[in-house]
């Protein structure tokens, strides 16, 4: 009778504690399958921080800040320390020198009418700061400029090359025609040449001509002349003496 009372207890406990782990089995299975889909949700769903919003000075937490090059340099009535301070001056101006102090650290400089010092070692020869950067940055700009316009002045320089060429290509038709006129003068001047050579050959030879023909002339009135003294008759001795 005692086991019979305690075995419906049993029985029913090991039914709840069989049920309870089916039942828990399923859910602790189930539960990364969830975590996993919510991380994922998240992943999918996650939006970038907003940036903060600078204050009145362009300055935020976190945010980059850099150096400024709009430090002023101490203009003084002397060269050193000592002296009362004149003014100050900011990076880049130009400014005028015009002596070194006795030991060599500062300068005298010059703006305008104001003569000042300072100390050498806050000086260079070399342009900085403000009017570099303006400088640089006109250069960029006529750069940029002639770079979008390449093709206008590439153009402007072709048209201004042909004009030249035609220009040139006109010089080198006058020159050749002055040239051709040049050498038909030439050849008219020596065609000229010849003909008066020729004729002056001619005048010579006529010439010639002339005194061998005036020559023959003369021979032959001599040798008539001497024909004609033989057949003159001459005067006798006889009558050359009647005639004394």
């Amino acid at each position: 009778m005692r086991i019979n009372k305690t075995f419906p207890f049993a029985l029913a406990f090991s039914l709840c504690f069989g049920i309870g782990l089916a039942s828990a089995e399923p859910t602790a299975n189930a539960a990364p399958a969830t975590n996993n889909v919510e991380q994922a949700t998240t992943d999918t769903t996650q939006t970038p921080a907003p940036k903060p919003k600078p204050d009145a000075n362009g300055y935020y937490v976190g945010g980059p800040v850099y150096v400024a090059d709009n430090v002023k340099v101490w203009t003084r009535s002397g060269p050193s320390e000592g002296y009362r301070v004149t003014g100050s001056r900011s990076i880049g101006d130009e400014l005028t020198f015009l002596r070194y102090s006795d030991n060599g650290r500062w300068a005298q400089l010059k703006k305008d009418e104001d003569t000042f010092w300072i100390q050498l070692e806050s000086l260079t020869p070399q342009m900085c700061g403000a009017p570099l950067v303006d400088k640089l940055n006109g250069e960029i700009k006529d750069l940029e400029y002639r770079l979008a316009n390449y093709d206008n002045e590439l153009s402007r320089e072709l048209k201004t090359a042909q004009e030249q060429l035609a220009i040139l290509t006109k010089e080198n038709a006058n020159l050749k025609n002055t040239l051709s006129t040049k050498d038909a003068t030439i050849n008219e001047l020596d065609e000229l040449y010849r003909e008066y050579a020729d004729r002056l050959e001619t005048k010579e030879l006529d010439m010639q001509m002339r005194w061998w023909m005036q020559g023959a002339i003369i021979a032959l009135c001599g040798a008539v002349a001497g024909v004609i003294f033989v057949f003159i008759p001459r005067p006798t001795r006889k009558q050359r003496r009647d005639r004394y």
